[in-house]
């Protein structure tokens, strides 16, 4: 799966127990019938209201009971690094469950562009994060460097420029950020980036240029390759199924 693809499938399991491990998060919801699963030495199930939450790199068994359809959304390391806290197996509440069966009927419409779908994904890791989640303690120095990124990713800003709102050297800021927060504080920027424009490439009237410029870009070009290579697809694709 590329670096930065969503996946949001139905998929259905045999009966038959595999074992296997990839290099992106995985969360399974149910739809019908049963899955039972062994994740990081746990046991399981996926059926009715609960839910698996496997995190990228970990080996998991699994075995399905005959006619059987899941929920199953692949999620890259990089666009959900916290999801790791949420626990394994998780009860699903009456909102996240309607929430499912939305994204059940987007998937079957088939007509979910690529963009919508990766937010529609997130903002259920983020329903997991803020239900189930465990809260790190932000070191204070980190917890300064992601406001100046949340607040400045408009800007063409340096690694320098972080470091210093941080009262960190750029190695320290790289390693503590990397530690703290799951990915680097480039990977951080690029990420608030690309959503911004994919979500004023959908609801604005924006040219591509102008939209470039909102989120930090100089030149036309570097934009389109960055968010290309973030996407799959380029700026022009998500501006014509939006119109």
């Amino acid at each position: 799966m590329p670096e930065s693809t969503v996946k949001l499938e139905i998929r259905s399991y045999d009966s038959e127990s595999k074992k296997h491990c990839h290099r992106y998060h995985q969360l399974v919801l149910p739809l019908a019938g049963e899955l039972l699963l062994m994740v990081d030495h746990q046991e399981g199930a996926v059926v009715r209201q609960k839910a698996a939450v496997i995190p990228s790199g970990r080996d998991h068994g699994f075995a399905a009971l005959v006619d059987n359809r899941f929920l199953v959304l692949d999620i890259p390391e990089q666009a959900a690094p916290d999801l790791e806290r949420v626990p394994r197996f998780v009860e699903l509440d009456p909102a996240l469950l309607h929430y499912a069966r939305f994204l059940e009927t987007q998937v079957s419409l088939k007509a979910t562009s690529g963009g919508s779908k990766r937010q529609m994904v997130l903002l259920l890791v983020q329903l997991l994060l803020e239900r189930y989640g465990e809260k790190p303690d932000l070191d204070r120095r980190i917890a300064a460097a992601r406001h100046f990124l949340d607040s400045h990713f408009q800007h063409r800003i340096t690694l320098q420029d972080v470091a210093t709102a941080a009262h960190l050297s750029v190695r320290q800021l790289n390693e503590l950020f990397k530690r703290q927060v799951g990915m680097t504080p480039h990977q951080y920027l690029t990420e608030l980036r690309m959503q911004q424009a994919l979500q004023l490439l959908e609801q604005s009237r924006l040219s591509i240029q102008q939209i470039a410029e909102r989120v930090g870009y100089s030149t036309l070009a570097s934009f389109s390759t960055r968010f290309a290579q973030h996407f799959g697809k380029p700026p022009s694709h998500f501006r014509a199924i939006a119109q």
